[in-house]
């Protein structure tokens, strides 16, 4: 370690520049003096004495303050100080650790506490009624989402509201249903007194928004997929060259619709696609009699063009027979 630390060393140097303004020395001594503390701060071993800082320094400044130099040696040894940090921290971490172990759920260890010093126990007390008021307002955040919801966005954001709510519903200790702290509730006029019923209903309540939310994101994605069926059959079905590739994107089409028709009605989804519903299947409709127009159209003509080469091939043959008869 330095002989000379940095702390003590900006002390004596602070006093140095102040003499230095006054004393005829001036520059030549400030800068000796300064060469030797500089010295000192390169040296390792033992932090330097009284006596011997006294001499390196009155040379040439011999007013220089004794305060100045006592402060100094005191600064210049840290090692009382770290000590010091060290157990304060060691204490600090005592209390936290038994303070953490007082807020445990175990009401064995938190009972005694609560009649000797209930205010170690205020850090479990806040986390309870944060713990308690989010849920019951994530669940009425997720309820009016889901339930009424707009858009797939409500629904996406009421599941995320709802994972929230049974997030802070399990952070609800076993041993809380029924419990009120009298003395946190005296200072920070809380208001709940959950009992094994309400959170029964709690969890029930929040299973029902789940599998609800649950409902709806299937439905969107049954409507999506739907969709996007329709459009591509749509496409397909316009650049189709033959009545196969009709066939085909007609059918594609049906599938799609009959998907749109799955669709639970009492959902946001079934809800949105119910006008819908009518115009797809007369659009439908439309094109697939087209098609089976075309298709029918196709079929007569390569019936005529069938029959029409029988009929060439049997003039053929009855020419050939009379030209050979005649010879």
């Amino acid at each position: 370690m330095p002989r000379l630390y940095n702390y003590a060393y900006e002390i004596l140097s602070a006093e140095i520049k102040k003499l230095s303004k006054e004393d005829l020395t001036g520059e030549i001594g400030q800068k000796i003096v300064m060469k030797r503390l500089e010295k000192l701060r390169m040296q390792s071993g033992e932090p330097v004495k009284l006596e011997e800082l006294r001499e390196l320094i009155v040379d040439q400044y011999p007013t220089f303050s004794e305060k100045v130099l006592k402060e100094a040696i005191r600064e210049n040894n840290p090692a009382g100080k770290t000590i010091l940090l060290q157990l304060g921290g060691l204490a600090a971490l005592g209390i936290a650790g038994l303070v953490w172990v007082a807020n445990l759920p175990y009401p064995m260890i938190r009972k005694p506490v609560a009649s000797v010093a209930p205010m170690v126990l205020l850090p479990s007390y806040i986390s309870m009624d944060r713990n308690y008021r989010e849920a019951i307002a994530k669940t009425e955040q997720a309820d009016q989402l889901i339930n009424k919801a707009t858009s797939s966005a409500d629904i996406n954001l009421g599941t995320q509201r709802v994972a929230e709510a049974q997030r802070h519903l399990d952070g609800l200790p076993v041993w809380f249903l029924g419990y009120y702290p009298q003395r946190y509730c005296t200072f920070f006029s809380c208001s709940w007194k959950f009992t094994v019923d309400e959170f029964e209903r709690a969890r029930k309540r929040v299973g029902q928004i789940e599998a609800k939310a649950f409902q709806e994101k299937n439905a969107q994605k049954l409507l999506t997929e739907a969709e996007n069926t329709i459009t591509t059959a749509k496409q397909q079905y316009e650049q189709a060259t033959t009545p196969t590739d009709k066939q085909q994107a007609i059918a594609d089409w049906q599938a799609a619709i009959d998907k749109l028709e799955q669709i639970p009605p009492a959902t946001l989804a079934g809800k949105m696609v119910k006008p819908k519903l009518a115009a797809t299947k007369r659009d439908f409709q439309k094109e697939a009699g087209l098609a089976e127009g075309s298709k029918r159209s196709f079929t007569f003509m390569e019936v005529a063009k069938q029959f029409g080469n029988l009929a060439l091939k049997s003039s053929a043959t009855r020419l050939i027979a009379l030209i050979t008869a005649f010879c």
